[in-house]
């Protein structure tokens, strides 16, 4: 029931947002973020997941469920331990591809600093959603690599609109299929980090940090690439969850 309801409000808050601006960018043949509009309705789109999970469990759960989530969603964990784990993960799964396969730098380290308040909120709180609700609603009728799986499925199917509205960098720059790709793979790296931590902040804070660490050292984008990114992933994956699965 929760899971269902969270899919079907999540896609049409972000559908519904994102139409408006598909229509705005398309008819007036401009990017989305020369008018103060669509870039409302565009964030309305992108923080969706967020909203969807608070409204649901807010109505669903009982109340000290529902703290604990809010307080798991906002908090930061005490252990420096796990957030260096976090940079580890994430400058290995950003790195390692950029020289493997080559690409381009866009910026500095400073650049990825200051960027990185901006992809809290354009991308990182989705994550209150897609880890906070969806990963643990999944579980409890599926493995974690399965649920893990759907949930970068769904998540890729979710950004479709984003490839036509006109200034996005999945409209400029961006293929859907080896984009759905790097999201599956995202998708393994943030259950590495929610089942290591139990932390939705620091996957909000992993998410920003790899939109950050993308935009700043762009790899090159191709069939091979994402192949290699998927199978780093993997390879994290069974690492790190495998063991810890086997304990519980």
């Amino acid at each position: 029931m929760k899971l269902k309801k969270y899919i079907t409000i999540t896609f049409l808050f972000s559908y519904f947002s994102w139409g408006i601006v598909i229509i705005y960018t398309q008819i007036l043949n401009t990017s989305f973020n020369t008018s103060i509009l669509p870039i409302i309705f565009y964030i309305l789109g992108v923080i969706s997941p967020a909203i969807s999970a608070v409204i649901i469990n807010k109505n669903l759960d009982s109340k000290e469920e529902f703290k604990f989530f809010i307080k798991n969603s906002s908090t930061p964990p005490k252990k420096i331990s796990e957030y260096f784990f976090i940079f580890v993960v994430t400058v290995l799964f950003q790195l390692i591809p950029f020289y493997l396969i080559g690409g381009e730098q866009t910026g500095t380290l400073l650049l990825l600093l200051l960027q990185f308040p901006i992809y809290i909120v354009i991308g990182g709180l989705e994550e209150i959603g897609w880890r906070g609700l969806m990963l643990p609603e999944l579980e409890k009728r599926l493995s974690l690599f399965i649920s893990t799986l759907v949930i970068g499925v769904v998540w890729s199917l979710w950004h479709l609109p984003l490839f036509f509205i006109m200034g996005t960098y999945q409209y400029e720059f961006l293929n859907f299929f080896t984009f759905t790709l790097n999201t599956i793979s995202f998708s393994f790296v943030l259950s590495v980090i929610f089942y290591k931590t139990k932390s939705i902040f620091l996957c909000i804070i992993t998410h920003a940090l790899l939109n950050s660490l993308s935009a700043v050292f762009i790899i090159k984008e191709s069939l091979a690439a994402e192949l290699i990114i998927l199978l780093l992933s993997l390879l994290l994956f069974v690492l790190i969850t495998s063991p810890y699965r086997k304990s519980q």
